[in-house]
């Protein structure tokens, strides 16, 4: 009589006092679940085969197509052209799925370049009776670059260009209003590029606000700047941080 296989019988019972064979139904599992193991494995390598035949094949019609000099329209260009470029591992990780890392653009020359800039604090005011105006005299607090130049009462520019412009000046007056007005003279002409309005406290104890503006101007070579308060005798602060004048290039 045929012996019969461990993988087709299922137990009748435990084992006898005679000795009788006992069949194991885990051992079938097992069996069969290192034979899946098995089958996934191999179709796992089949699988990393056939990407690494497709990814020769692309280098090869890549290098075809840089020797033929490419396609002739670019709506048809191949999207691993450029990849190949930049380098073999870019193309092989586009074939992969991941994102190619971008190169950082390395700063030019102009952008290493730093921007002029002139930062003013004042030292002196000069009060005038007839005009009804008090200026400012100015000292730089920082620069860089010679694109502007603090010449007492007027900042003169020798550089032409784009530039940001600011002001501020802190009152300490009982005058019900108190401003500032920034002007240009240059190219025969003298206009007001801005002005600043505020109201002031009638106590003097209380009697202090700052009048702060800024703009973007672009201002020519010989340009000539000023500040005026239009008000004789206007008090206010001579302190760095309370009345300035700046000049960033943009």
């Amino acid at each position: 009589m045929p012996a019969s296989s461990p993988f087709l019988l299922a137990p009748k019972g435990p084992q006898g006092d005679m000795g009788g064979p006992v069949r194991e139904p885990a051992l079938s599992v097992a069996l069969w679940l290192s034979w899946g193991a098995a089958l996934g494995a191999v179709a796992c390598a089949m699988a990393l085969l056939v990407q690494q035949t497709e990814l020769q094949s692309l280098r090869k019609e890549v290098s075809r197509l840089q020797r033929s000099g490419g396609p002739s329209q670019k709506g048809h260009e191949y999207p691993w052209q450029s990849l190949w470029e930049q380098s073999p591992d870019a193309l092989e990780a586009w074939v992969n799925g991941e994102r190619p890392r971008r190169r950082r653009a390395l700063p030019t020359q102009k952008q290493k370049k730093k921007r002029s800039l002139l930062h003013l604090v004042p030292i002196n005011i000069t009060s005038k009776e007839d005009s009804d105006v008090t200026e400012v005299m100015w000292q730089p607090a920082l620069r860089r670059g010679r694109g502007l130049e603090a010449q007492g009462y007027v900042v003169r520019v020798w550089d032409t260009g784009v530039y940001l412009l600011y002001s501020q000046v802190l009152f300490h007056d009982v005058t019900f209003t108190m401003g500032q007005v920034v002007s240009r003279e240059g190219q025969g002409r003298q206009e007001t590029l801005f002005r600043c309005v505020c109201s002031m406290p009638s106590d003097p104890d209380r009697a202090y606000n700052s009048c702060y503006s800024a703009g973007v101007f672009h201002l020519h070579q010989g340009d000539i700047l000023s500040v005026v308060i239009p008000r004789a005798r206007a008090k206010f602060s001579l302190s760095p941080h309370g009345t300035f004048l700046g000049f960033v290039k943009l």
